[in-house]
């Protein structure tokens, strides 16, 4: 028999590893730290902005899920976010019974939704989340910070409420670290601020009167975005107003629950 759980054969492609820690995060998402042991070390080294792919057995049928990274590449620490969702197989078991100490079937990280980044750079970054679209922004702006000196980077980032955002308290430590090089500002919903500009969703139009008002005619070298803010054409094309901040955009998905 297996001396522990971690011995247990995994499915192909996938490695068993035991949750370091499982902390709530915010009312509705935890916080998931794996040990990964020196012998796989190397398999799950990882760029910002890749992902993991989990699978598990629950009541009976294999669900396998994927979610982004959300540590610094230089942190040399495995993590990820998992949000509720209403009717997510998955992140419904997770929050409700996933504990330190449990074992999950894991593929090593992939995706390159990531920049490439140098202490050389000078650049301006700009990225727009809402939610758990958090996950993978927050693995580049911390990764870039830290590489990158003279880079600077924006955060405009959206929840319902104060006490729904997820990596509150880290996104804050991260503002007082690198004071003038990392501008956080938070889109609300349901808690009104005094500025209207910071109420409301983040559509593609609100996107567009942040950063005018944020950058007006200064360009931008990189701006990430969620799929779903990204405004499109029905030929697929940007909208006209993108091109005017910048020529380098990145967009991401937010994974299925």
């Amino acid at each position: 028999m297996p001396l522990n759980e971690t011995d247990v054969p995994a499915a192909k492609g996938f490695f068993r590893l035991r949750v370091r820690n499982a902390r709530p995060e915010t009312r509705d998402a935890i916080v998931v730290t794996f040990d990964v042991p020196p012998t796989l070390e190397k398999q799950f080294a990882f760029a910002a902005g890749q992902h993991l792919t989990l699978r598990k057995e629950i009541n009976g049928n294999e669900i396998r899920r994927t979610y982004s990274i959300c540590a610094a590449a230089q942190d040399k620490v495995l993590r990820i976010a998992i949000k509720r969702m209403p009717d997510g197989i998955f992140s419904n078991w997770a929050n409700d019974h996933l504990i330190t100490g449990d074992c999950l079937e894991v593929m090593p990280p992939a995706g390159n939704f990531g920049v490439s980044l140098s202490p050389e750079h000078q650049r301006k970054y700009v990225a727009l989340a809402a939610g758990s679209g958090i996950t993978p922004i927050f693995s580049i702006v911390k990764s870039t910070l830290l590489a990158e000196p003279q880079s600077s980077f924006t955060l405009f980032y959206g929840n319902r409420a104060t006490g729904t955002v997820i990596f509150r308290e880290e996104l804050a430590d991260l503002k007082d670290q690198f004071l003038g090089r990392f501008n956080l500002v938070h889109i609300l919903t349901r808690e009104r601020q005094e500025s209207e500009l910071l109420n409301g969703r983040i559509t593609g139009e609100k996107a567009h009167q942040l950063l005018e008002h944020w950058f007006g005619n200064r360009r931008i070298d990189v701006l990430m975005w969620a799929r779903y803010i990204n405004p499109r054409s029905r030929r697929g094309t940007q909208t006209s107003w993108v091109g005017r901040f910048t020529s380098s955009v990145r967009t991401f998905y937010q994974w299925s629950p």
